[in-house]
Formats: structure tokens, C-alpha cells, sequence
């Protein structure tokens, strides 16, 4: 192996470890930062929902329409969860990919052919990826029709 070769290919391996490293970085502030946000919005809700129902007085409410505006809340909460943890699996199996990307370099430098397939990992990823999108939307369509079901529930006197 000549030089030119082998520089690249190291050069190749500190990349691919590189991005490995930051990709898992990525992944625990996807967590954090998701987690806050759309637990704070959905739980603070739900706080907020007992909090006015307790403090209304003679207002009067459809429990119905209550009834569902904390299962829309609920809802949102658990497709929060779920939205991070599919954000965290994605990017899991990203990093995989770079890591054995790096391993290959690694094994070339050494003048072996490595034998990885990294695209199911990369699908995978992807796949997650959606899935954690589509979670995360449906939390946020659960804040909406939650807050519309509570404000729908006040009843006129």
C-alpha cells in the first residue's frame, strides 16, 4: 500500500469515527432537548387544565369534552415519547453505519478487505428518523385538539 493510499485511508477512519462520535452526541440532545419541549407543552397543559377546572367556581364544564381534551394530552405525551425515542433509534443505527465506515477504513489500512454492509443500518435510520417526524406531529396535533376539546368544554351560562 502506497502512502497516498494509506494517508487517505487513515484520513478516511478519523472522518468516519469523527462523525460516529458526533452523531451519538446528536442523539442524546434529540432526547433532551425533544423530551423538554413537548413534555412541557402537553404535561404543562394537563397541569393547566386541572389547575382551571379546580379554580373555576361556577363555571360550568361538558366533562365529555374534558374527558377527551385529557386524553388528547395524554396522547400527545406518549407521541412525544415515542417521537424522541424514534429520533434517538435513528440516529443509533447512523452512527453504526459511520462507525463500520471507519472500521472499514481501519481494516484497509491493515491491507484487509472488509466485508460490512452499511445500508440496512443507513435504512433503518431512516425509517426511524420518519417515524420520530410523524410521532412528533402527532404530539403536536395532540396539543392543538387537546386545547381545542378544553376550550370547547366551557359551557355558557
Amino acid at each position: 500500500m502506497d502512502d497516498a493510499t494509506r494517508a487517505y485511508l487513515e484520513r478516511d477512519y478519523r472522518f468516519g469515527s469523527e462523525e460516529a462520535a458526533e452523531r451519538l452526541r446528536f442523539s442524546v440532545g434529540f432526547a433532551q432537548s425533544g423530551l423538554q419541549a413537548l413534555t412541557l407543552i402537553n404535561g404543562g397543559a394537563l397541569v393547566a387544565l386541572f389547575t382551571f377546572v379546580g379554580a373555576a367556581g361556577s363555571i360550568r364544564f361538558s366533562i365529555a369534552m374534558l374527558w377527551w381534551s385529557f386524553a388528547c394530552f395524554a396522547a400527545g405525551l406518549t407521541c412525544n415519547i415515542l417521537a424522541y425515542l424514534f429520533a434517538h433509534l435513528s440516529q443509533d443505527q447512523f452512527y453504526i453505519a459511520a462507525q463500520g465506515g471507519a472500521w472499514d477504513a481501519q481494516e484497509q489500512l491493515n491491507g484487509v478487505q472488509p466485508d460490512r454492509d452499511h445500508m440496512p443500518h443507513l435504512r433503518w435510520g431512516d425509517r426511524y428518523r420518519m417515524g420520530g417526524v410523524a410521532f412528533a406531529l402527532l404530539a403536536l396535533i395532540g396539543f392543538v385538539a387537546g386545547a381545542g376539546f378544553a376550550l370547547s368544554s366551557v359551557i355558557s351560562a
